[in-house]
């Protein structure tokens, strides 16, 4: 597969993009000027997020690349976890608010 010709991932394929940064292949998807329909990348991208949710995009852990609403779907206790995690607590301001929204 082509590589990236641009952006903080210039020269990975757009695998390894999704496998270490899914949230930039999420933005990517929407940015409909920086990839040709007909490519590689947008078929790729088209796949991933096709049925896009809008929620928070999980970059770690057992759910990677998973939105927290799938997530809820699936595994509810998780995004409870997530939410009394300290490191998410702390760190992850968005992940958190989110995550609590979806929990009231």
């Amino acid at each position: 597969m082509s590589t990236l010709n641009f952006g903080k991932h210039k020269s990975k394929t757009i695998e390894e993009v999704y496998e270490s940064d899914p949230g930039y292949c999420r933005w990517l998807s929407n940015q409909k000027g920086l990839v040709a329909h007909s490519s590689d990348f947008a078929k790729f991208l088209a796949q991933k997020f096709g049925n896009d949710d809008g929620s928070y995009v999980m970059s770690f852990g057992k759910y990677k690349s998973k939105t927290i609403k799938q997530i809820q779907a699936i595994d509810a206790k998780y995004l409870e976890w997530l939410s009394k995690n300290e490191f998410v607590q702390t760190k992850m301001p968005k992940l958190k608010a989110e995550v609590d929204e979806l929990l009231k």
